[in-house]
């Protein structure tokens, strides 16, 4: 009987496995198919990477990892389904804490960088262990041009102005505003076009009309009620302009900062522009149920490199303890 639970209990221990990171899966086998040399690299097709992922079981998460990897820019397709692994390089957050950006799984890094640690999906160590990478500025990485949301809608707007053009009023038309909710905060929200007072400046507005189940064409336009609709051009970055035009009309929309025991969360009224949610994926982990706008930060140290960015929101800012 002894030896029967004994022999039950090791096969037990046997089976259990533990699970593969999808992410850290991609960077190994993008580094594994792309490698030449110590000092060289080639691309390598996606077939090829299915072709690893299948057999390791991780098939239907290859795409979401290989995203995550070109949004952190650590990877790029290259057209034609081939990609290639970026260059190692270190972005600096702060005077001591830096990001290290580079296709290699972390396991592998941290043979070569003391201190370096998973943070969210990227990787971040010290600045003593940055001294002999290439380096790129935070804004360069993030992809900022420096303006914050309300500068840079003002002058989206100011351009739109000389673009405005007659249209149909689509019958789905809605246009952005912005409500009080509970606890004073604003928030975004879609209205009628025909019936609410939309949010905007110099009586331009941010409209979207429906283009599918869950698609929106998102454009610049001023509609005013007995006169003609004017439609101006497309706008690509619509949270962008979300965040500006609330600040342009005094009614900055809130975010809310929440710490508690060294965990820190952070909950935006809509999904941030690319450049900071780049910072997001690279230092937090995303709520999955919250469509990119709840993040949880685990290191306190990180929190004001955070800070820093979602001014660049025009937001107001509310903190909780």
């Amino acid at each position: 009987m002894k030896v029967r639970a004994t022999s039950t209990s090791l096969n037990s221990s046997l089976s259990v496995v533990p699970a593969l990171d999808p992410l850290e899966f991609a960077r190994g086998a993008l580094c594994a198919a792309t490698f030449v040399a110590a000092d060289a690299a080639r691309e390598t097709h996606v077939a090829k990477l299915h072709s690893l992922f299948e057999r390791a079981g991780l098939a239907p998460s290859m795409e979401v990892a290989l995203g995550t990897m070109q949004f952190l820019r650590e990877a790029e397709p290259l057209g034609g389904g081939y990609w290639a692994a970026a260059p190692v390089r270190a972005v600096e957050l702060a005077p001591d804490c830096h990001l290290l950006v580079g296709p290699q799984p972390t396991s592998e890094l941290q043979r070569h960088f003391a201190g370096l640690r998973r943070a969210g999906a990227g990787r971040v160590m010290n600045r003593a262990s940055t001294a002999a990478l290439p380096r790129q500025s935070q804004a360069a990485w993030r992809g900022s041009d420096g303006s914050d949301a309300r500068a840079w809608t003002q002058s989206a707007i100011n351009s739109a102005m000389k673009q405005l053009a007659p249209s149909v009023v689509a019958d789905n038309l809605q246009v952005f505003a912005v409500r009080q909710a509970s606890g004073r905060r604003r928030e975004p929200v879609w209205v009628s076009a025909e019936n609410s007072p939309p949010c905007e400046w110099r009586g331009v507005g941010l409209f979207r009309a429906r283009t599918g189940a869950t698609r929106y064409r998102y454009f610049l336009g001023k509609h005013e009620a007995g006169t003609e609709f004017l439609e101006g051009p497309t706008v690509l970055d619509a949270a962008r302009v979300q965040f500006g035009l609330a600040a342009l009309q005094s009614q900055p929309l809130t975010t809310t900062i929440t710490a508690i025991s060294g965990t820190t969360s952070i909950s935006l009224p809509v999904a941030p522009p690319r450049s900071v949610r780049r910072l997001l994926v690279a230092l937090c982990e995303a709520d999955p149920r919250s469509f990119g706008r709840v993040w949880t930060c685990c290191v306190p140290t990180y929190v004001p490199v955070l800070l820093e960015a979602l001014q660049e929101l025009s937001c107001e800012t509310k903190h909780h303890e």
